[in-house]
């Protein structure tokens, strides 16, 4: 009896305290884990809801780079596997910035050589100014249609997107959180 209440009780007291401080320490990540995804997901619906707004009054794209769907994409408390269709929304709208940044960069490459013709033209007068008007206006609106396409791709993403993050949202609102801001 004394061998039972000597060492079989302290040590099923030592491994019963160990067992129910670990199941709350893993209850508490799990919350944690669950307010930093809605902390993200806040964040990311505040981008496109301002890409999106920017884009239908201004008629002009917002950002050069999704910084919260980079950070939701580099974020351990998201995995592909639980959240498949986010991830491919996710992804098809950086994608969309990942175009607009190869336009953007490309347009030089694009019109290098027509641009010192027409600033040459223009100098020494080789060319009347209607022609060079002309051309340089038709090289504004080749360029203007680049970065419109690429900037549709963005559009087309991003709504799609916020319906699944607003439904991510709402998954994840029984957890009380401070309002991101």
């Amino acid at each position: 009896m004394s061998f039972f209440t000597g060492v079989v009780v302290p040590i099923g007291a030592v491994f019963i305290g160990w067992y129910f401080a670990n199941s709350k320490a893993e209850e508490k990540h799990q919350k944690d884990e669950q307010i930093q995804r809605l902390k993200l997901l806040r964040m990311l619906q505040q981008e496109l809801e301002s890409v999106l707004d920017h884009y239908e009054t201004e008629g002009k794209y917002l950002l050069r780079n999704s910084i919260k769907g980079q950070a939701i994409n580099n974020s351990p408390v998201f995995n592909a596997d639980d959240h498949k269709e986010f991830f491919n929304l996710l992804w098809k709208y950086m994608r969309g910035y990942e175009s607009l940044n190869t336009a953007i960069e490309a347009i030089p490459t694009i019109f290098p050589k027509q641009d010192e013709i027409l600033k040459l033209s223009k100098t020494f007068f080789i060319h009347d100014s209607r022609k060079y008007d002309k051309l340089y206006n038709e090289m504004n609106k080749h360029i203007d249609e680049i970065l419109k396409l690429s900037v549709q791709q963005i559009m087309d993403a991003a709504k799609p997107l916020l319906v699944e993050v607003n439904n991510l949202i709402l998954q994840n609102s029984n957890v009380k959180t401070h309002p991101v801001g």
